[in-house]
């Protein structure tokens, strides 16, 4: 009869080989961590993004919400809501006329350390992709949803000529502002009586400029006996004790320098689930 021990021992080896197995099945890797990278390996993925293009995240499936009292209900499976969801601030009571759409964003980012860098990001409504080179230059283009459903695309770049966008935004074409033929009856009668009351005033002295005058302000005797002005050896004197005083004064900092070393980059790139709930009638019109 075989022992306790030899059985717990057996159980023991099968789980290190279970572990073993599940460590060594191949999994897919969609996610990258990469830090304190030499400019010359972050330079490779710069090089190389996961996309170069922005394009919106794509839909990967659309479900049904399960309430809380659903006989359908999981509570292992219903996520942080609990069988609750909620649409423009208010909770869905009618569940059955919404659904859960998923959609796969994704999001990159990189440096290089001497100034490079690249990042983009994907998601339902919007995407958008920009690189720095060294030299400064930038190029960069984004999309996003309107409102309306309409998907504006825009292309920039910024260089030693300044900063260039193109895009397909709907063009406004100005035009002057037309004058209705009253309001324009009525400046032209108010100009003419401005310009009629200008020449006149120009012709005739103002009746109570002499009035006025006679009442200029003067300053009281009093108030010229407290002023007193330093004479000039005192001015000077003054200043040559300030300036005495200054030049044994030192500023000391008690902030210690920053560390610096060499360059050093990084990247990371990972993709992640999002969730939109929508009416049904939506999700039918796209």
């Amino acid at each position: 009869m075989m022992s306790i021990e030899m059985k717990m021992f057996q159980m023991k080896r099968s789980n290190i080989w279970f572990v073993a197995l599940a460590v060594a099945a191949p999994q897919p890797i969609s996610n990258v961590l990469e830090l304190d990278l030499s400019p010359e390996e972050a330079q490779k993925y710069l090089n190389s993004p996961p996309f170069t293009e922005p394009l919106l995240a794509p839909r990967t499936a659309v479900l049904p919400l399960v309430k809380y009292n659903d006989p359908r209900f999981r509570t292992a499976e219903a996520g942080p809501t609990l069988g609750h969801y909620w649409k423009n601030g208010r909770e869905i009571e009618n569940t059955e006329d919404y659904v859960d759409e998923v959609y796969n964003a994704r999001q990159f980012h990189g440096q290089d350390g001497l100034g490079a860098y690249a990042y983009g990001y994907e998601t339902p409504e919007s995407s958008k992709i920009e690189n720095k080179i060294r030299s400064g230059d930038v190029t960069g283009s984004y999309i996003y949803r309107t409102a309306d459903n309409q998907l504006i695309k825009v292309r920039y770049w910024a260089d030693s000529q300044g900063f260039h966008q193109e895009d397909n935004l709907p063009k406004v074409v100005l035009k002057p502002i037309e004058e209705a033929e009253d309001v324009r009856q009525a400046r032209l009668a108010h100009e003419k009586a401005w310009q009629e009351a200008a020449a006149a005033a120009r012709q005739q002295p103002d009746p109570q400029g002499e009035y006025y005058r006679q009442y200029d302000y003067q300053p009281a005797a009093s108030e010229q006996q407290g002023s007193v002005v330093a004479a000039p050896s005192q001015v000077s004197q003054t200043r040559e004790a300030k300036a005495y005083y200054g030049q044994g004064s030192q500023v000391y900092s008690t902030e210690e320098p920053e560390p610096t070393g060499p360059p050093r980059g990084f990247y990371y790139e990972f993709d992640y689930p999002v969730s939109i709930i929508k009416h049904k009638s939506e999700v039918q019109g796209q």
